[in-house]
């Protein structure tokens, strides 16, 4: 140590590992001040619980430190000649690069200090627009900051430490020469090491299957949704919210005109049949386009078309059936929430909006409040697609994936475990749980790169398209998980609810369109319950799921979900979708809509290929489906930024 400067001496990179931990220090500081002036908002949290919390907290931090100094990271790393890296000027930059960046990250957390009481969100970039048309800033601004004077004190206070801890350590100079060859080869696998940690630390993890943490990660080190903003910085989540188009609040009608044409409000059951303690089993099928169920196509190819599902079509035809099935997505994010929630994906997919952390009250937390046991398995590996965070938000208790299958031999190298021993695996756990119980399983080998098990090569039929002999090695799989289920005592308690997370690319013109690329199969099967089956000419969305299955069992409370009960429903069904612009489907027609006025008209029955737009004969019809659609997006809009997905009572 320099006594006279009072500095720590450290090697280079020892000064710039330093630095880097001081963000991560001033961070942690950050979480603990912002828990301490909202404790009352965060009551019942025990050491287990601080302890996932933290763990959490730290990969955000750490995620959040790299997105704000990755300039510095870039600078400090570049294998620049070893006198200009130590060059006062240099240093001077480098100094002020950290200042600059770390304070404006510093300033997000302290706004959320005190803002946060009142949106009971972090902070995101859609601060901007929601101010956007207020006359007098300044003034609130000002106003602001006198009624909470104490949080600027807070955040000169950090600044303060920061500039003091920063300044605390010098860079130690070189002693003897510097061996040219020898310094440049370790500042470039330096400067390269750096390049790859930082990305594995802004990705949460280096696994194929991995995208970018979001917000709705945190929901894995939490047991109470609100608490993930204990886990979250607000510098992460305004830069993950950067790009992100925030919802904007929408009045095309007055609030008791659009609960009038649209509500997502759901009474409880009216019947005095009491509520069946079913076993509830969804199974979400990986990019299982309506098009490869021969079931549904039998006049494709002038009526020769078999499809590629032989199990899935036996299946279909002791089901119930809604012969317009549609997903509300593209991609399989955008799937779990609209099916086991009932909330579809809008201008963005949900769970990489901030509202993900919303409280709701989806369908496996209802019926985890009824005593059913909740589980969910997924082949991939732990976390993949983000689905152990959402799941466990919305009340799952149970996660299995690649991790508790335990067995590296039915890796396919890539996505996950096989489907057809994963799906084996599916059945002998749900043996052994307690009835009722709700299960969800996510198959995933129907994905590119389109292979099958070697000992499967050559046994399915090849199709147009390789996606499709994938899909019938898990149609096989599901013939295999039946023949195993149908052998357990809970087999003929059970409603299972087979659906496709998405369409998928296609090879017939008749799906080449706006209604083929979210046409999707969905069946609903029970056993146990000979009259329950049979093909229903109406629609059905992957938002129904959670209404209908809720329907079935006569569930006796109000609930909120965005689809509806297809069993009781009065009319053909509509289904929604958003892709650049809005689809609206009612029974056999699909109205595009640009959320000013209908952009066309289809009857896609008659149309197959959607050459004929109705928009010009069909006005009356038109302007009425834009009443309803409109009425969606007023609720779905405004419930998300206020925070209302909870039905009252619910």
């Amino acid at each position: 140590m320099n006594r006279r400067k009072r500095t720590w001496e450290l090697s280079y990179y020892g000064a710039f590992l330093y630095r880097l931990l001081l963000v991560l220090v001033l961070f942690f500081i950050c979480r603990f001040l912002f828990y301490l002036l909202n404790t009352s908002l965060f009551p019942g949290i025990g050491l287990q619980d601080w302890i996932m919390i933290l763990t959490g907290g730290l990969r955000f931090d750490v995620a959040a430190m790299l997105y704000f100094n990755g300039l510095l990271i870039f600078l400090m790393t570049l294998p620049l000649p070893y006198g200009l890296r130590t060059h006062k000027r240099f240093q001077r930059v480098l100094q002020w690069v950290f200042y600059i960046t770390n304070g404006i990250a510093l300033l997000l957390n302290c706004i959320d200090f005190i803002y946060y009481r009142f949106t009971l969100r972090r902070t995101t970039t859609s601060v901007f627009s929601e101010f956007s048309h207020e006359q007098n800033k300044s003034g609130l601004a000002f106003n602001f900051l006198i009624d909470y004077w104490y949080v600027v004190l807070i955040y000169i206070g950090l600044i303060g430490l920061m500039v003091f801890l920063y300044r605390r350590v010098a860079i130690r100079e070189q002693q003897g020469p510097v061996r040219k060859a020898v310094y440049f080869t370790k500042a470039a696998l330096i400067f390269v090491l750096s390049v790859v940690l930082a990305i594995g630390g802004i990705r949460g993890g280096f696994r194929h299957s991995t995208r970018p943490i979001t917000v709705g990660d945190a929901g894995a080190y939490v047991k109470r949704s609100h608490e993930v903003y204990l886990v979250l910085n607000t510098p992460f989540v305004f830069i993950r919210t950067m790009g992100v188009k925030p919802l904007r609040e929408v009045h095309y009608f007055s609030d008791k005109e659009v609960a009038q044409l649209y509500s997502p409000l759901h009474a409880p059951s009216a019947d005095t049949v009491p509520f069946a303690k079913k076993n509830v089993v969804i199974i979400i099928l990986e990019s299982f386009g309506k098009e490869s169920v021969g079931f549904y196509n039998k006049d494709l190819d002038k009526g020769t078309y078999t499809g590629f599902t032989p199990f899935l079509d036996s299946l279909a035809s002791v089901s119930k059936i809604y012969w317009n099935s549609f997903a509300n997505g593209r991609k399989s994010i955008d799937a779990i929430p609209s099916i086991f929630s009932s909330i579809p994906s809008g201008l963005d997919p949900f769970v990489l909006t901030p509202y993900v952390s919303d409280s709701t009250r989806s369908l496996p937390k209802l019926l985890a409040q009824e005593g059913y046991h909740t589980s969910f398995f997924h082949g991939a590996p732990n976390g993949s697609m983000g689905f152990l965070s959402y799941t466990k938000m919305i009340g799952i208790e149970h996660y299995f994936g690649k991790t508790e299958y335990n067995n590296d031999a039915d890796f396919d190298g890539i996505w996950g475990i096989w489907d057809e021993p994963f799906f084996q695996f599916f059945a002998q756990k749900l043996a052994g749980f307690p009835q009722p119980f709700f299960s969800g399983i996510f198959s995933v080998s129907s994905h590119h790169p389109f292979k099958v098990p070697k000992q499967y090569e050559g046994q399915f039929k090849k199709g147009p398209l390789p996606v499709m002999e994938c899909i019938s090695y898990t149609d096989l799989a599901l013939r295999k998980f039946f023949g195993k289920a149908q052998q357990q005592p809970w087999f003929k308690n059970t409603l299972f609810v087979i659906a496709a997370d998405h369409a998928t690319v296609s090879y017939h013109a008749e799906y080449q369109n706006a209604w083929g690329d979210i046409a999707i199969p969905i069946l609903l099967y029970a056993p146990g319950d000979s009259s329950f089956r049979g093909i229903d000419s109406g629609v059905i969305q992957q938002l129904d799921i959670m209404p209908t299955v809720l329907g079935y069992l006569h569930y006796k409370k109000p609930y909120l979900a965005f689809g509806e009960n297809v069993l009781q429903r009065q009319g053909p069904g509509f289904a929604f979708q958003y892709s650049g612009g809005y689809r609206w489907i009612e029974g056999n027609q699909l109205l595009f809509f640009d959320g000013k006025k209908p952009t066309g008209l289809y009857d896609f029955k008659t149309d197959r290929l959607m050459k004929t737009d109705l928009l010009q004969d069909s006005v009356k019809r038109a302007a009425a489906m834009e009443q309803r659609v409109k009425a969606f997006i007023q609720q779905y809009n405004n419930r998300l930024i206020r925070n209302q997905l909870i039905a009252p009572g619910g």
